[in-house]
């Protein structure tokens, strides 16, 4: 229980730092928040191969959250990182199901995906290949996860779903104000379903395990 009220006090911190500093506690907060998630998910290591692919999917988000902090522009580096954190979680979603899928659920992914990128379109110039296999490989995640609840309805399936949709929602936000404009709650709508989205997954792991 303390070591999740950890992890919320620390996602909180960097999120008030994005607002009012100081930057120390900025560049601190937000690498730290997931490497706390990694410490829950590593004491299932050894018992769980579901573990194994979450906690390395967290250090490639860790990765990804210092190319993006970094005061020079790495977001294609970023996005990279974070690109290979969600096949990963793909993998360790897919790993989990055995059963029939289901037709309407990538179809519905696919047209929300869609609609996305046609929005951002106009605004991400030579970005737009690189943003369009982000998207399909995001909305494939989410699929994973979705089958694997359907196919388990497991309280830790539960959770992936929903940490899936909450790592969808928070992209998604981070991409309309990267290339559409800033707006001043973007920073918390981003971060904070970002935190929710590896803690849920996180406890998808420690629920899995029945601790």
């Amino acid at each position: 229980m303390w070591s999740w009220f950890a992890v919320c006090c620390s996602g909180l911190l960097h999120i008030s730092a994005a607002y009012r500093g100081p930057r120390w506690q900025f560049y601190l907060f937000k690498p730290l928040t997931i490497v706390m998630l990694m410490a829950i998910v590593g004491t299932h290591i050894s018992v769980s191969h579901y573990a194994q692919w979450v906690f390395v999917a967290l250090l490639l988000s860790v990765v990804g959250d210092v190319f993006l902090m970094l005061p020079k522009d790495r977001f294609v580096q970023g996005l990279t990182s974070f690109l290979l954190a969600h096949l990963v979680y793909i993998f360790a979603f897919w790993a989990q199901f055995d059963g029939h899928m289901v037709w309407w659920l990538p179809a519905m992914l696919s047209g929300l995906g869609i609609i996305v990128f046609l929005l951002l379109l106009p605004n991400l110039g030579q970005l737009a290949l690189p943003v369009a296999v982000y998207i399909a490989v995001i909305t494939q995640m989410v699929w994973a996860a979705g089958e694997y609840w359907l196919n388990t309805h497991s309280p830790a399936a539960a959770l992936a779903l929903a940490g899936a949709i909450c790592f969808m929602v928070s992209d998604t936000v981070l991409a309309f104000a990267r290339f559409k404009g800033e707006f001043r709650a973007a920073q918390a709508m981003v971060m904070s379903s970002y935190f929710l989205a590896q803690a849920l997954i996180s406890a998808s792991v420690v629920i899995a395990q029945g601790g």
